[in-house]
C-alpha cells in the first residue's frame, strides 16, 4: 500500500504516458500469442502430409503436395515469421514509453528532494550524515524509478500475458487447461511466503550503503588528517570489516534470489511435464483429436518462462522500492521550523532585540537563560565570552537558522519568526567560523554572496579590497579566475576567512555577524578590516562574535557571556 500510494502521484501525473504504455502491453501481447494457433495448424497440415506418406508408401522426394497446402504451409510460415518483427517494433515503443516515464519521474522527485533539503534548518542536518543524504538523493531514487520503470512495466506484462494466455488454452481444452496452471498458485503462495526472508536483507543492506558512503566522505574529507596521524592502516582494517559486513549480506540475498530462481524455474518445467502427461494422456484417449493443441499449450507456457523468470528480479526491486519509499517519507515529514505562515516582508532596518531569550540543545541542557539586549541600526555589538558560553549560537538565533527558542527575538520591533525566511535572509550576511568555499573560480565565490541580483566586476574587486584579499589574489597565476579546490584546499585559512568575509561584504547587508571568522588573520589586517567595515557600512548593524577583542577599539555594546 506504502508503494502504491506513494506512487499514485507520479502515475496520475503521467496518466496518459502510463495508459499508452499499458496499451502498448495489451498489443504487444496480443502479437505475441497471434502466430500460436498457426503453429498448430501447421502442424496439422504436416501430419496430413506424412499420413498420406505412410498410407500410400510415397516416397517422399518424389511426392508432389498439392498447391493448397503449399500456399497454406507458405501463409503459416509467413505470418509466423512476420508477426514476431511488428511485435518487436510495438515492444521497443512499449519499454521507450516506461523507460522515458520513470527517467521522469526521477527527475521530478529528485527535484523535491533538494527543494527540501534547502527548506530544512541546521539541527536536520546535524543528526543526518552527508552519506545518508546523498543515499536519499541518489540510491533510494535509483530504486523508486526501477520500480515506476521497468519493475511496474514487467509486473503488468505478467498479469496481462497470464490472461491471455490462460483464455487461450482453455479455448483449446479445459481440462487440460486446469491441470496446467495448478503449479502457478502454489509458486504464488511459496512467492509470497519467500519475500518475508527478503525484506530485512535489503533493508541491511541499504543500511550499509549509507556507512559505506559515510565512512567515503569523511575519509576524503580528512585525508589530510589520516596521513598526518599515519592512521590508513586503521582505516583500511575499519573499511574492510564495513565491506566484508556488506559483502556477507548480498551473499545472503543472492542465495535467496537463487533458490526464488530455483523454484520458478522448477514450477515452470512441471507445467510442461503435466502437458506432456495429461495432454499426451488424453491424446491417446481420443479427447485431444489434434497433435497441434499440445503444441500449442507447450508454446503458450514457453511463452511466460521468460515473464515468470524474471519475477524475482520484480519481487527485490519491489521490496527496495518499499524500503526507499518508507525512508524518503520519513524525510519529507521533516519539515523546516523556520517556515511561518505570516511572511512579513517589511523592509529591515537592523535595530535587534533579545528579550528573556532562553535555549535548550537537544532538549536536554539549557545554553543560556534569560538573554536580554538591545542594539539599534548602525551599532556594532560585541559578543565574547569562554568556550561553550553560546556565542554561535547566538548568532544563528539572529540568522533565522533555529526557531525553537523561548523568550523574543526582535527585529525592527517585529518578532524574527514573523519574517520571511527568504527576504529576512536577503538582508543579512553571516560568516560562520567553519569557512566554506566552493570548488569554483575566485571571483564566483565572492559573486555568490549576491547571486540573487547582478553584480559587476568592479564590485566583486571591491569587496575583496575591503576584506584585505585583492593583492593576495592578483598575484594568484589566474588572478580572480584561478580555480579553487575543494573548500579551498589550496589557500591558506587566512585567506579563506578573507574571501568568506568579501563574500559577506558584497551582499551590503543591514545585518552583518562575523563569528570568529578573524582567528588565522594578523592583528594589523583585522584592526584594517573592522575600521572599514565601521566606516563604509555605517547603515549596518554589526556584530562580533569573538574571544579576542583585542583587536576591536571602537563598539557601541560589549556582551559577555560565562558558562555556569
Amino acid at each position: 500500500m506504502r508503494l502504491f500510494w506513494f506512487s499514485t502521484k507520479y502515475i496520475l501525473k503521467y496518466k496518459y504516458r502510463f495508459f499508452l504504455g499499458c496499451l502498448l502491453i495489451i498489443i504487444s501481447n496480443i502479437f505475441t500469442l497471434l502466430p500460436i494457433p498457426y503453429i498448430g495448424k501447421s502442424i496439422k497440415i504436416i501430419k496430413i502430409i506424412f499420413s498420406d506418406f505412410v498410407k500410400h508408401k510415397i516416397d517422399i522426394f518424389q511426392y508432389n503436395t498439392p498447391n493448397k497446402l503449399k500456399i497454406t504451409i507458405v501463409i503459416y510460415a509467413i505470418i509466423i515469421s512476420i508477426i514476431p518483427m511488428f511485435c518487436g517494433i510495438i515492444k521497443y515503443h512499449m519499454r521507450q514509453c516506461f523507460m522515458t516515464t520513470s527517467r521522469m519521474i526521477e527527475c521530478d522527485i529528485k527535484n523535491e528532494i533538494f527543494a527540501h533539503y534547502q527548506k530544512l534548518n541546521l539541527s536536520f542536518y546535524k543528526e543526518h550524515s552527508t552519506g545518508d543524504l546523498i543515499n536519499r538523493l541518489t540510491e533510494d531514487v535509483a530504486h523508486i524509478r526501477q520500480y515506476l520503470g521497468p519493475a511496474l512495466m514487467y509486473i503488468l506484462n505478467l498479469i496481462i500475458l497470464l490472461i491471455m494466455v490462460f483464455i487461450q488454452m482453455f479455448r483449446l481444452n479445459k481440462s487440460l487447461s486446469l491441470y496446467v496452471i495448478i503449479p502457478i498458485p502454489i509458486l504464488c503462495i511459496i512467492v509470497c511466503y519467500i519475500r518475508k526472508y527478503l525484506f530485512p536483507t535489503i533493508k541491511n543492506i541499504q543500511e550499509n550503503k549509507i556507512i559505506i558512503s559515510s565512512f567515503i566522505q569523511e575519509f576524503c574529507s580528512g585525508i589530510h588528517l589520516i596521513k598526518l596521524f599515519s592512521s590508513e592502516n586503521f582505516l583500511y582494517k575499519k573499511y574492510k570489516k564495513i565491506i566484508i559486513n556488506y559483502k556477507n549480506q548480498h551473499i545472503t540475498l543472492s542465495k535467496v534470489n537463487t533458490i526464488l530462481s530455483s523454484i520458478i524455474i522448477f514450477f515452470l518445467g512441471n507445467c510442461n511435464i503435466l502437458i506432456l502427461f495429461f495432454g499426451g494422456k488424453k491424446f491417446l484417449n481420443g479427447e485431444i483429436k489434434e497433435i497441434g493443441i499440445l503444441a500449442e499449450f507447450f508454446t503458450y507456457i514457453n511463452i511466460i518462462i521468460f515473464p515468470f523468470f524474471i519475477l524475482n528480479w520484480i519481487i527485490l526491486t519491489f521490496e527496495k522500492a518499499k524500503i526507499s519509499i518508507k525512508r524518503i517519507n520519513q524525510f519529507f515529514k521533516n519539515t523546516s521550523i523556520s517556515i511561518n505562515k505570516h511572511l512579513i516582508k517589511k523592509k529591515i532596518y537592523g535595530k535587534i532585540q533579545f528579550i528573556n531569550v532562553s535555549f535548550i540543545y537537544n532538549q536536554k541542557q539549557y545554553i543560556f537563560k534569560k538573554l536580554s539586549f538591545s542594539i539599534t541600526k548602525g551599532k556594532t555589538l560585541i559578543i565574547t565570552g569562554k568556550t561553550g558560553s553560546g556565542k554561535t549560537t547566538i548568532g544563528k538565533l539572529m540568522s533565522k537558522f533555529y526557531d525553537s527558542y523561548c523568550g523574543k527575538i526582535l527585529i525592527d520591533n517585529i518578532s524574527l519568526k514573523n519574517y520571511s525566511l527568504y527576504f529576512f535572509r536577503k538582508n543579512i550576511s553571516y560568516v560562520s567560523q567553519e569557512t566554506y568555499l566552493f570548488s569554483d573560480t575566485i571571483y564566483n565565490n565572492i559573486a555568490f554572496g549576491s547571486i540573487n541580483k547582478k553584480i559587476y566586476p568592479y564590485q566583486v574587486y571591491e569587496a575583496a579590497k575591503n576584506a584585505m584579499i585583492d593583492q593576495e589574489i592578483i598575484q594568484f597565476k589566474n588572478g580572480y579566475h584561478t580555480i579553487i579546490g575543494k573548500n579551498g584546499i589550496t589557500l591558506s585559512v587566512g585567506q579563506k576567512q578573507r574571501i568568506c568575509l568579501a563574500r559577506a561584504i558584497i551582499k551590503n547587508p543591514k545585518i552583518i555577524i562575523l563569528d570568529d571568522n578573524f582567528s588565522a588573520i594578523d592583528f594589523f589586517k583585522k584592526k584594517l578590516i573592522i575600521h572599514f567595515l565601521q566606516k563604509k557600512m555605517k547603515n549596518s548593524t554589526i556584530v562580533i562574535i569573538t574571544n579576542d577583542i583585542s583587536y576591536i577599539s571602537n563598539f557601541d555594546l560589549l556582551f559577555f557571556l560565562k558558562t555556569k
